[in-house]
């Protein structure tokens, strides 16, 4: 099932009052954090289509992040709802951090080559512009995820992976096959008015790939509140599996 990104972009009522593209040498990435990511410990997201939900005013944010420095959007409807998903038997052990996906579209100046690894291996990614914010949400009051990210995704291109995992959450249990990624996540600074969100976790990025199987399309219904609404979403089909990943470094593509 792939990410359909011309819904995403049709779906925005995107203003860009500001938008600077950082340097994207090598020598912008810098070496690999010190700071390893653990990539079990942190939570595995699957995602699911949002089909239904109540109609909210646009937001206008401003974003910056380790690709663009900054870029002013408007945010409009969510358009996925991940879940903390066990993958192979993992432990969820932070079952109250839940995402909701925004579209956030913003071109790259050119694309970037980035050098990640997470638990399906190294790869490297050709980032061609950002496509969604990801955005900590709690679900029916299970708290607030006080330790999340704020996420800025980017379209990437990038080698299949073409295992078979064994996903569950709490909307349903499969066994799928992870393919070809389709995001690549950047912790984000956003501001909202005279708030502002720094992320508590900067090195933990996220891939999403791509997930291929038999498709469930029962409707759940999931209460949730985050700093753009307090919403009732029902929730159909899976689309990504997200991943925690480390970004080793990035350069011009």
């Amino acid at each position: 099932m792939q990410l359909r990104f011309a819904p995403i972009v049709g779906v925005l009522g995107l203003s860009v009052a500001a938008c600077e593209t950082r340097p994207t040498s090598p020598a912008a990435g810098g070496p690999a954090p010190a700071f390893q990511v653990d990539f079990t410990g942190e939570t595995h997201f699957r995602c699911y289509t949002v089909s239904q939900q109540t109609p909210q005013p646009a937001t206008t944010v401003t974003l910056s992040d380790q690709f663009i420095e900054s870029a002013t959007l408007t945010i409009d409807e969510p358009l996925q709802f991940c879940a903390p998903t066990s993958k192979n038997g993992e432990a969820i052990t932070a079952p109250e951090e839940h995402l909701t996906m925004y579209g956030a579209a913003q071109t790259l100046q050119n694309p970037l080559s980035v050098s990640t690894e997470d638990q399906f291996g190294e790869r490297t990614l050709i980032a061609t512009g950002a496509r969604v914010l990801l955005v900590p949400t709690e679900k029916n009051d299970l708290g607030f995820p006080g330790n999340l990210n704020h996420d800025w995704c980017y379209a990437v291109t990038g080698p299949a992976v073409g295992e078979r995992v064994t996903l569950e959450d709490q909307f349903s249990s499969d066994t799928l096959r992870v393919d070809r990624p389709r995001l690549f996540c950047n912790p984000v600074e956003k501001t909202v008015g005279t708030t502002t969100t720094t992320p508590p976790e900067p090195a933990v990025h996220l891939t999403c790939y791509d997930l291929h199987g038999p498709q469930r399309t029962q409707a759940t219904k999931a209460a949730i509140e985050n700093q753009f609404e307090t919403d009732t979403f029902t929730v159909t089909s899976w689309q990504l599996l997200c991943v925690p990943a480390e970004k080793l470094g990035v350069g011009s593509a």
